[in-house]
This record gives C-alpha cells, sequence and structure tokens, in this order.
C-alpha cells in the first residue's frame, strides 16, 4: 500500500509527477500531434494565444563599398488562437481515502488517463488537418499501383511553395499502408529505415519525406451532405501547424465529499489545448468522396 502523503507533505509535487506521467503517456498516442510546432506567445490558460508568423522575408541586396546598402524592413505579425478545448479527467476509485489508494491502482488509472486525454487530442488535431488542408480535385480511391507517385506529387507541390523537404511529413491511413506496401519503391526503404526512425513513428520515406501511418484517419464520415469521407493521407509542414495545451487544474487523488461517496476517492485533473492549421495551402489532404 502505498505511503500516506498528507497535503501539507508535497501534495504539488505529487500533482506535478502526475502531469508528467499522463503526458508522457499520452505523447505515445499523439503521433501526429507530435509534429505539430509549439511556439507561442501568452498563456493557454486566459483562453487565448499569439502565435508569430513571418508576413515578409528579409531582403538581400548587392553592398556598395562607397555608398553601403539600403536599409529595409520585415515584419512579423501575429495570429491570435483560441483555446476551445477544454478536458477533464474525473476517475472514480472506489474503497480508497486519497491518501490509502495503493501504488498500483494510481499507476493503471495514470494509464488510463493518458491513453483516453492522448486519443483525444490525436483525433482533435488530424480533423484540424482534414478540415482546414487543402483537397485535392480527386476524391475516387487511389489504386495500389498509383499510391506513391500520387503521394509524391503531392510533396512535389508543396516543395514548390519553398517549403523544404525535411520540413513536411506524410501521414497515410492503414488501408493505403498495406497499397503502400505491394510498392517495392516503398517496401525496400521501409525495410533499410532504421530502429531510430522506427521509434519514432516513422515507417518509411517518400521523396525524401518521413511517412506516417494513422489509425485515426477520418473513416467513413459523413459529413451531412449526403456524401461519406475517407482521407488516405495528408502531405503537410508542421512549421504551419500549431499546438497549444497547460493544465488548468492539474492531476491529483482526491477524497469524495459529495454525501453520496463513503470512502472513495478520484482521480482529477483539467487539460485546456487547442490545435490548428495556419495556413491551408501547407496541408495536402487526399479524400474519398462516396455517396451514400
Amino acid at each position: 500500500m502505498a505511503n500516506p502523503i498528507l497535503p501539507t507533505n508535497g501534495t504539488h509535487e505529487l500533482q506535478e509527477r502526475y502531469a508528467k506521467s499522463i503526458v508522457a503517456i499520452k505523447r505515445i498516442e499523439n503521433v501526429v500531434r507530435n509534429l505539430f510546432r509549439k511556439d507561442y506567445e501568452g498563456n493557454p490558460l486566459a483562453g487565448a494565444v499569439k502565435i508569430p508568423t513571418r508576413n515578409t522575408e528579409v531582403t538581400v541586396a548587392s553592398y556598395d563599398v562607397a555608398s553601403g546598402v539600403s536599409l529595409t524592413t520585415s515584419a512579423t505579425s501575429y495570429t491570435t488562437v483560441t483555446i476551445t478545448q477544454d478536458k477533464a479527467v474525473n476517475e472514480l476509485i472506489d474503497g480508497y481515502e486519497a491518501n490509502a489508494v495503493p501504488d498500483n491502482i494510481v499507476a493503471q488509472r495514470l494509464d488510463s488517463a493518458g491513453y483516453s486525454l492522448g486519443r483525444a487530442q490525436e483525433l482533435y488535431a488530424i480533423g484540424q488537418l482534414e478540415a482546414n488542408g487543402t483537397q485535392g480535385a480527386t476524391t475516387t480511391e487511389t489504386a495500389a499501383n498509383d499510391v506513391y507517385s500520387s503521394i509524391l506529387t503531392d510533396v512535389k507541390s508543396l516543395h514548390k511553395l519553398g517549403i523544404a523537404f525535411n520540413d513536411l511529413r506524410i501521414v497515410i491511413s492503414d488501408d493505403i499502408w498495406q497499397k503502400l506496401l505491394t510498392d517495392t519503391k516503398f517496401s525496400n526503404t521501409a525495410s533499410t529505415i532504421g530502429a531510430e526512425l522506427i521509434r519514432s513513428g516513422v515507417v518509411s520515406k517518400i521523396g525524401g519525406v518521413n511517412v506516417y501511418v494513422s489509425s485515426n484517419m477520418r473513416d467513413v464520415d459523413d459529413g451531412g451532405d449526403g456524401y461519406n469521407y475517407t482521407t488516405e493521407w495528408i502531405v503537410f509542414s508542421p512549421l504551419w501547424a500549431q499546438t497549444v495545451e497547460d493544465w488548468k487544474v492539474l492531476p491529483t487523488i482526491n477524497d469524495l465529499k459529495d454525501g453520496s461517496h463513503i470512502g472513495a476517492s478520484a482521480l482529477q485533473g483539467r487539460m485546456v489545448y487547442e490545435d490548428t492549421l495556419l495556413d491551408s495551402t501547407t496541408c495536402l489532404v487526399k479524400v474519398i468522396k462516396t455517396a451514400q
């Protein structure tokens, strides 16, 4: 049984440890969301943050030894992102007061909280890319022998916008992953991708761009217009995909004094977060559209 930790002896340290445990677990579930940038100004708890975005580039001019070079200016604008996601964990632990919950039950609840929160965040992040990215004109299912070249075309399109290959990512559905494995250009690369990349979620590369597989892509989603939508792949730049999060209430185990529960406690915590795509042209989404 866990040693009792009184409210005046290490409670905040315990909360921070729980918070770190949940965050570590949820990151395993955040395959795509982990790719987003985390560059913002302000406090998410205030309800909104500002994200710096350059709207002009620094001018490079020829230097004249006698007259020098004209002074130019560039600017950094800010995009305000409103925090819309507010999630809570309130998991009952029956039969134990807060200071007597066994360590194994604490670990189980933290693991479950991390998994559930991570899945919710991952679905939301991918949904933001799907909803706000640029959808291609072709909405029919991609044949296996066309998948590799079609994804390569999307990579080329974004690269022509000036986005470096290193700043691009490819996310594919399980169905597309299966089709790609029939293409030797993909499967041969997959066999030599390296253990380190596999641990980070990368399964292969297409055109030098890392490929990730997600089972959380939109699948037969009713768009409310008489059609179903399924996402085959997403090619995007994380430089324009932003994630923000913070604990509004650090997780801890509290006694339930609600007049209904006796000798019970609960793991309770609350997190606010937001994921957004700053520029729709930096994200290409391949969608299958079928009549219901």
